[in-house]
């Protein structure tokens, strides 16, 4: 984890699967890439860039800090992203993929840059079994290349203490899943339990509502 010198909301979570999510409000600029505790040249390390709900802009100069980003996903509250042409040009290059909502300004960026754009992963609920002492986090996700999938991601207690077993399997889906479905039919392909979950999940039902629209215009 590193925390902007800059911006003390502004937080980096990183992961060992290239993955770097930026969390905080407002705008990012260029400064808040400076981080602590210092490590040179820590942003190569990553290719995915995930800017997370409440940030609102990307200032001038800020995404120039990461240059081997090649997905870059927005949240819903991201409405301004400034590129200079020289990264422009290399996103294009790079063919770097752009991740967010339907009907968001990341796809609206992805459109206006020519640039590929994908629906970003939707995280739909937990599942605790307190019996087994197992949490399952299930997640919609959806592929550049392969069919939609349901993924799940399993923990459970180890043999000691400090020690969790589980493992992740996915279900495919077909790639038109969505197609007059409704977020109380999708739920109905799930356990009871976790029906309030995801009939209440705003990004689960904007996709459904979004996707059904696309359809229908075809």
């Amino acid at each position: 984890m590193y925390f902007s010198k800059h911006n003390k909301d502004v937080v980096y979570i990183n992961h060992y699967s290239g993955l770097l999510e930026v969390e905080g409000n407002g705008p990012l600029l260029r400064e808040d890439s400076e981080v602590r505790p210092e490590s040179e040249n820590w942003q190569e390390d990553y290719n995915v860039l995930s800017v997370t709900e409440g940030i609102t802009s990307l200032e001038e100069g800020y995404l120039e800090s990461f240059p081997n980003i090649d997905c870059l996903i927005l949240s819903r509250s991201v409405i301004s992203v400034h590129v200079s042409e020289e990264l422009e040009m290399r996103f294009r290059k790079r063919r770097v993929l752009i991740r967010g909502e339907y009907e968001t300004f990341a796809e609206e960026f992805a459109t206006e840059k020519k640039l590929k754009f994908l629906h970003c992963d939707i995280p739909l609920a937990t599942d605790v079994d307190e019996v087994h002492k197992e949490r399952d986090i299930i997640t919609l996700r959806f592929h550049v290349k392969g069919a939609p999938d349901i993924h799940h991601n399993v923990f459970t207690p180890g043999s000691s203490a400090g020690s969790y077993g589980g493992g992740e399997y996915a279900s495919e889906l077909p790639r038109n899943f969505y197609a007059g479905l409704t977020v109380e039919g999708f739920a109905d392909r799930f356990p009871e339990r976790l029906r309030e979950q995801l009939t209440g999940n705003a990004m689960l039902r904007r996709f459904l509502e979004a996707a059904n629209r696309r359809v229908s215009k075809k």
